[in-house]
């Protein structure tokens, strides 16, 4: 079994999927690297956070935004009881602006670490579609493997009997009753192993189906299990760690929430306010128009606002200890993750080496003596039984290998799949 391995590296992370393509002419099988960008296009999870950075990218226009000004009119009859012609005027035209003065740069700068967070919370939203991705995909190459060692198993079965009759030699292995009923027991097994394994394969197909959105009646291929490839130093992961987008998102909460208590400051009054009008009054015993500024600042006597500014504070706090509770959480996650892929991958090779090559030998060595009767059934049937056993561990171990390294790239913060946006 051989099958083609490309090496896909980003940020010195290791990234191996198998691309080979299918086994018909018409549809290729699916790799870990398409299924994941499948994932992408359909997560309404990724579409979410995309429409989340679209609502910050529109919350920072608006941050820099000036308060609009205010027209006011009046309109009374004191010119008209002043000299005594009666009647309405309108008597004053103002023109009022609210200074926001500092308080824009801070909303700025909050806007734009609440963005940065937005941003990197997209990819951190990819990094988990990718990861489910990867799940479902191992999950199916392990069923379909399952399901073809399971054919193996009843083609082995049903080869037996007619090997033995079909010798060419004048020596024929006769089978004796109960040689027959162990034959015909262990077909039996068989096929509720192939009927099992079909069924299992079913449940995998539509997960992976479910996921990709893909219709029901698509029968999904993958590629075949291979081993994976061992990881990096350990000291290379933890180095790009602080990369990581669920860290610098955080690291952009911080800064907003900084920004957050400026504006808090900033917003403990009310804006003062620049005013110009034009009014018209009785003045030397005509009516006369002049011109004037006028300048509002609230007093601050008996509400200093001082609760807004303690809760930014204390936001800030709140966002830092998330900060450090996520990069333990994910220090750990990496630590423990690497050490079992290493440990999956060092076993599947012993596993490969030291049991199922030697499994193999013994297996057609037991059916060759078998079938010359030289050996009876028992030791047939421990050699059937090692070998297929052991050839389903070690599927088994790959699998486990692949599903520890997708979440050693979701700790690490490493993609398989980059944004098209993205150099």
């Amino acid at each position: 079994m051989s099958c083609k391995i490309f090496s896909l590296a980003s940020a010195g992370i290791f990234l191996v999927g198998a691309l080979a393509v299918g086994a018909s002419a018409d549809t290729a099988a699916w790799t870990l690297e398409s299924a994941a960008r499948r994932v992408l296009e359909v997560a309404p999870e990724t579409r979410a956070a995309d429409a989340e950075v679209a609502a910050r990218e529109g919350a920072l226009k608006q941050a820099g935004a000036w308060p609009n000004p205010s027209i006011g009119l009046r309109a009374d009859q004191k010119l008209g009881v002043e000299d005594g012609g009666g009647g309405t005027d309108l008597t004053q035209v103002a023109i009022t602006q609210p200074l926001p003065l500092t308080r824009l740069a801070s909303q700025r700068r909050q806007a734009e670490g609440q963005l940065a967070a937005a941003r990197e919370r997209l990819r951190h939203a990819r990094l988990v579609r990718e990861t489910e991705a990867a799940r479902a995909f191992h999950a199916l190459q392990l069923a379909e493997a399952r399901l073809n060692l399971a054919g193996q198993r009843v083609a082995f079965v049903e080869g037996l009997e007619s090997a033995t009759a079909r010798r060419r030699d004048r020596v024929v292995r006769y089978l004796t009753p109960l040689e027959r009923a162990r034959l015909a027991i262990l077909r039996e097994a068989a096929e509720q192993e192939a009927a099992s394994a079909e069924g299992k394969y079913s449940e995998a197909a539509a997960q992976f189906r479910a996921l990709l959105a893909i219709g029901p009646e698509a029968t999904p291929q993958t590629t075949p299990l291979a081993p994976a490839s061992p990881p990096p130093p350990l000291d290379e992961l933890l180095k790009g760690l602080d990369a990581h987008p669920a860290l610098v998102a955080n690291d952009q909460d911080i800064e907003a929430a900084r920004a957050g208590i400026d504006v808090a400051r900033a917003s403990r009054f009310a804006d003062p306010t620049l005013g110009v009008f034009r009014e018209r009054d009785f003045l030397n015993g005509a009516r006369r128009d002049y011109n004037g500024v006028m300048l509002s600042v609230q007093v601050p006597l008996w509400n200093l606002n001082s609760g807004g500014v303690a809760r930014a504070q204390a936001e800030t706090d709140q966002a830092r200890e998330r900060r450090t509770i996520v990069r333990r959480d994910l220090d750990a996650r990496l630590r423990q993750g690497r050490l079992h892929l290493g440990h999956l991958i060092e076993q599947a090779e012993r596993y490969r080496e030291r049991l199922l090559g030697p499994a193999r030998q013994m297996l057609d060595l037991a059916r060759r003596g078998f079938e010359t009767g030289e050996q009876n059934i028992l030791a047939l049937l421990d050699g059937y039984n090692t070998y297929f056993d052991a050839e389903v561990r070690y599927r088994e171990l790959l699998q486990e290998a692949w599903q520890e390294a997708a979440e050693l790239r979701l700790a690490a913060g490493v993609a398989l799949i980059q944004p098209e946006n993205t150099p």
